[in-house]
């Protein structure tokens, strides 16, 4: 097995990086110079086990995006696994009336330990914040419980 190094994970991440700058439809055939073929892959909606899965998946919720870009503006890197803080900002022609939607998330990244790919991949955001707030009823149902709930304080 080769010894892959901090520096080698660092170009790895700067990769993973530039794919989520400007993700589209058009990006996903670059997957599988960042994902190992048996990736794991899990965030709030579901999880995802395999690069064809990770591909179909992304192409799903890509399918109505005008435009999606993740800002990564901290990183921890060492060689076996990364951590970065973003944040998502996102054009979806189904929700929020097509305005900008800003998430912020972070992404924690296991790298293979046999070559040079992501293995795992676990995501955390809000996603009321990113789908749930914007759907018309849904939206304005959970405005009302965070008043009361806010009220509370």
């Amino acid at each position: 097995m080769a010894t892959i190094k901090t520096k080698e994970r660092r170009d790895l991440v700067d990769k993973f990086k530039h794919f989520y700058d400007d993700l589209s439809l058009d990006s996903l055939s670059d997957l599988g110079e960042i994902y190992h073929k048996e990736v794991s892959f899990v965030d709030p909606v579901t999880q995802v086990n395999g690069l064809e899965h990770l591909h179909s998946y992304l192409e799903h919720g890509l399918a109505n995006v005008t435009s999606c870009h993740f800002a990564i503006h901290e990183e921890m890197i060492n060689a076996k696994h990364a951590f970065v803080v973003w944040q998502m900002r996102l054009h979806h022609e189904k929700l929020a009336g097509g305005r900008e939607i800003v998430v912020p998330g972070t992404s924690h990244l296991v790298f293979a330990e046999d070559s040079h790919s992501i293995r795992h991949q676990v995501d955390y955001y809000d996603l009321g914040s990113m789908v749930y707030d914007h759907v018309p009823i849904l939206g304005w149902a959970l405005g009302k419980i965070r008043k009361r709930m806010v009220d509370f304080t």
